[in-house]
């Protein structure tokens, strides 16, 4: 039998959060997905049945912090044998390693998956220095 959890609100540190299997590689733990490049980083999290208008996205320095609504109507009559989701509002909250553009944040759900793309602040981004030579 599965037990689902309703998740309580929190700011996490990610590696703190790998680290204690909450946010863990491979499938283990809670269904996020974080990438980084260069340029920024893309946050992946399964919201099935979320619609974009019940997700609100808040971005401050290296803080990203989602809320989402869920609703679930079960049929009219039914007797319910089993539960395994419910409505209710959520909240993450993820702390990057970098600051982030937030003026340059984007986000879309496809197939259930919510992918905010993330830019890193230009202050924050790393720099190849050329080294010059004097005579």
């Amino acid at each position: 039998m599965v037990t689902l959890t309703r998740y309580n609100p929190q700011v996490i540190s990610l590696r703190n959060a790998m680290a204690e299997n909450i946010i863990a590689p491979r499938g283990r733990g809670l269904g996020v997905n974080l990438y980084e490049t260069a340029e920024g980083f893309t946050l992946q999290l399964p919201l099935p049945g979320v619609k974009a208008e019940n997700v609100e996205i808040t971005v401050q320095q290296e803080v990203v912090s989602l809320k989402w609504e869920t609703q679930v109507q079960a049929p009219e009559k039914a007797y319910t044998h089993w539960n395994g989701f419910q409505s209710g509002k959520y909240q993450r909250s993820f702390t990057l390693p970098t600051p982030i553009n937030s003026e340059r944040v984007e986000a879309s759900i496809t197939d259930g998956i919510l992918t905010v793309h993330l830019p890193k602040a230009e202050h924050a981004k790393a720099r190849t220095i050329k080294i010059t030579t004097t005579h």
